[in-house]
This record gives C-alpha cells, structure tokens and sequence, in this order.
C-alpha cells in the first residue's frame, strides 16, 4: 500500500476548503490546506461577510437620512465617512480570517499559503509568495479553488473604471453615480448599499425582472421599493458597447431584441452577471480533470473528478455558487472519501438569501413553477404581509410579506419572502420542509408573540383557510 505525506490536501481556504478541512482533522487525518491569500477564501474576506457589513452601513445611514424624524430623530449636517465604512467592513473580515487559523491549529490541519497545482493523482507542488516550490502527497486531493467575477466580452476588468465586487467593496471615495450590470443578488446587494450612501445607481439586467431565479412576487416588491429610493431600473436591456472616458465609461444598452439603443454614462461600472470557476494553471498534464464550462466536473452528490483520488467542491464545481452549499459540499465530501455515510444533498431545497433592504429569502420552488410541476387545483398557498405584523409596525418595517406553496395534501414545496430579517426566519421553514412538517403543523406550532416570525404561521393560516389577524 502506497505511503503518503498526508491523507488529504485541500486547494482553497474557503466556506468548502477549510470546511473541508477542518472536518478532516475531526476524523483524525492528516490534513494540508493550501491557499493562495487568507483563510476564508472570497465568501469572508471578499464577499458574504464584508458585503453584509457594508449593507447595514447603508441601512443604518438610510433609515436615520430617510426614516429619522419618523422616530423623533433630528440632526444638524449628516456627515459620512465613506472610506470609515469601508474600513469597518475590512476589519470585520480580518478578524474572521484569523478565527479560522485558530480552528486549524485546533483540529491540527496544517496550512501552506501559497498557490497550488496538482501534477498527479496524490501528487501537488505548491509556490510560496517569494517563488519557493514544495511538493506534497496524499491519499485524497480535494479541489476547492472556488470562483471570480465573469467579465463582459470586450469590457475586462480594469479594476478602476470598470469594476467587479471585489473593487465595488473597497472603494475608498464614494462614486456620485453607478451603472451595475446584473441584477442577481450581487448586483442588487451593491445598488441597495450605494444607494443608500447617496450614489446614483442605475441597473440593466437581460432578464424581465430583478433576482430573476426568485418568485415574481418578490421581485417586483423589491423593484418597486429600489424605484421609490430613485434608482432607475432598465430590465430587458443588455450592453452593446463599452467605452472608457477620462471620468468614466460611457455604456450603450439595447433591448433583447438588440434594438432601441440608449447610452448611458457614469462614474464607473460594476459587472456582476455571474462568476466562472477557478481552474487555470490548476492541473498538470498527469492529471487530466474534465472540466466543464470552465468548472470541474464531478458526479452529482458525490464530487468525484475524473480522474482517481481528486474531488472537487464548491464553486468550483459549479452551480448553485452558494457559501452555505459549498460548506456542506466539504463536510459531505470528506465524510464520503473517509467511509462515512452522509445523508446527501437536497438541491431542489437550497435557501436563497440576498442581504438588500428589505430581504428577499426563499426556499424550494417559486409558484410559477410550482403551479407548472402540480398544476393550478394541486396546491395551497397562503400569504402575510408584514403591513398586518405588530412586531414589523413597532420595527417601522412593514414592507413584504410571507409567500407559502403547500401541495393540496399539505407538502411544502415553497417558500418565499421578503422584509427586514427574513433571512434568519428562513431555517425555520427549511427544518419544516425537512421534517415533512403540513400547514397544518407549522399554524399550531405555537409562534412567540410579538415577533416577526409570526408571519409564518399566519401565512400557513391564510393556506389552511383559518389565519386569525387578515
């Protein structure tokens, strides 16, 4: 039996990576982690946490602007500190990085920061900063190398005019106007916080709607409340052409059709219109991944490459590029080369959060579809809004609602919401779903009062034909 350095090395520090290996120190391996910048890879240093930071910056800045006087607030000569905010968001990230350090060190997985290239099966070489090379084997390679920002043909990153979310988060002077391409979660997470410091934000998006993949309901909500903060929405546009002025881009757009051109200009412009797989420079030719649109290809639930021993994860993987998906991809993944018997992935029931003002979370399918898989006379679907919640009028945040699908004999297959804080009443309704929890179940689970999470029973009330308060 062949002798190795290690039983795993893990390429990437990220929510798969450093899952991963931390969960490879719980059963006892000998576990490497190799990553190129720090620990946390781009969901806590360049993504999820930093973002989230920002945006309750914004919040905050927005609701003592807008809603101040409102709550017998008043000042004289707001002042904001732009570059302080940005900072803040940076240091929240910094901190978190180094808690990681202290896990590995716990759970004895030891770390090479450097970038990586995998020769052969069991074999990696990896280069420190300063150009010096090691080599390392293992039993098990897993890839976790994550995912950046797609550029736009013929409009590359230049990180000064034309920007990606990693630019957009450290700007250190506030643009007076932005155009975003994309209107994702990315896209619509950086127009709600830009916005609320004040910049001019303008948004194109190919599809019909913001947050194309959410149900209707919750997108047109969230458009009618990015309108009525000034933003100007252009859906069913897409870029023609891009040029690069002396203070910024100017950017003309056509239909879907590629008709009716309009320009458009502004200080810069932010591209989020999705991301592509880190693999470049990652194989040698002793191992021939298969990759598929510029991702690993791996076996569903498995996330076995095609080639013996190497396992990939995460977004590098592809599709759902989710942190929360990628965490558990790692912890299944090392639990599965190790003999363990996870209990698998369910992606028809990923929950979907985005962090904008109000939020949008939802889980399973959106009623479009639902009503498409079961048909219109299959299902029963209940729906609160916050305007008739106690707790989101004492809040002043009254704006959506809970959107339940229920099939006729009391499956949920949906969830859908919109408000402030609807991302942490999410769970809730995905442990129901995955208990097989009826409406009938959730109304008599009996739901401190006053609190937000009262929505769900009531929306599972307006399902069952008996909510009290609408």
């Amino acid at each position: 039996m062949a002798y190795y350095q290690y039983d795993l090395i893990v390429i990437g520090g990220g929510p798969a990576g450093y899952a991963a290996a931390i969960r490879g120190g719980q059963l006892n391996k000998r576990v490497l982690c190799v990553e190129k910048e720090n620990l946390g890879g781009t969901c806590l240093n360049w993504g999820c946490i930093p973002t989230k930071a920002l945006l309750e910056s914004g919040a905050f800045v927005r609701r003592l602007r807008d809603h101040g006087s409102d709550w017998g607030v008043s000042y004289d000569n707001l002042k904001i500190d732009f570059a302080k905010i940005v900072n803040r968001s940076r240091e929240i990230a910094g901190k978190l990085n180094k808690g990681i350090a202290h896990l590995f060190s716990k759970y004895r997985v030891k770390h090479e920061m450097a970038t990586a290239k995998v020769l052969a099966p069991h074999k990696v070489e990896f280069t420190k900063a300063d150009g010096t090379k090691g080599e390392a084997t293992a039993e098990h390679i897993l890839i976790a190398t994550g995912a950046r920002p797609r550029a736009l043909p013929g409009a590359e990153f230049d990180g000064k005019l034309i920007i990606s979310s990693r630019e957009a988060m450290t700007l250190q002077v506030l643009p007076k106007n932005l155009l975003i391409i994309g209107a994702g979660a990315i896209g619509c997470e950086f127009a709600d916080f830009y916005s609320s410091m004040g910049t001019k934000v303008t948004i194109v998006e190919l599809m019909d709607r913001l947050l194309p993949i959410e149900d209707d309901d919750c997108s047109i909500a969230l458009e009618r409340t990015f309108k009525k903060r000034g933003m100007e929405i252009l859906t069913k546009h897409k870029t023609d052409k891009v040029e690069k002025l002396a203070g910024g881009v100017k950017v003309t757009i056509v239909d879907a059709d590629g008709k009716n051109p309009k320009t458009l200009e502004a200080e810069k412009m932010l591209v989020a219109v999705g991301v592509t797989g880190n693999v470049e420079n990652l194989f040698g030719p002793g191992a021939p991944v298969a990759l598929e649109k510029n991702h690993v290809k791996v076996e569903d639930n498995v996330y076995k490459s095609s080639v013996e021993g190497i396992w990939a994860v995460g977004d590098v993987a592809g599709p759902p590029w989710l942190a929360h998906v990628a965490h558990h991809e790692g912890v299944q993944c090392v639990e599965r080369m190790f003999g363990l018997h996870p209990h698998g992935i369910d992606y028809s029931m990923i929950p979907g959060c985005t962090y904008t003002h109000p939020q949008v979370a939802s889980l399973g399918l959106t009623e479009k579809k639902a009503r498409e898989k079961y048909g219109n006379d299959k299902l029963k679907i209940g729906k609160f809004p916050f305007s008739a919640s106690g707790r989101a009028l004492a809040a002043g945040e009254t704006e959506g609602f809970v959107k339940l699908i229920f099939t006729k004999q009391g499956e949920l297959v949906g969830a859908h919401m919109i408000g402030e804080n609807v991302t942490e009443m999410l769970a809730e309704l995905g442990l129901a779903q995955k208990l097989e929890a009826t409406e009938t179940e959730i109304v008599e689970l009996m739901h401190a009062h006053p609190t937000l999470s009262e929505a769900i029973m009531e929306a599972a009330g307006v399902a069952d034909g008996r909510a009290i308060h609408l």
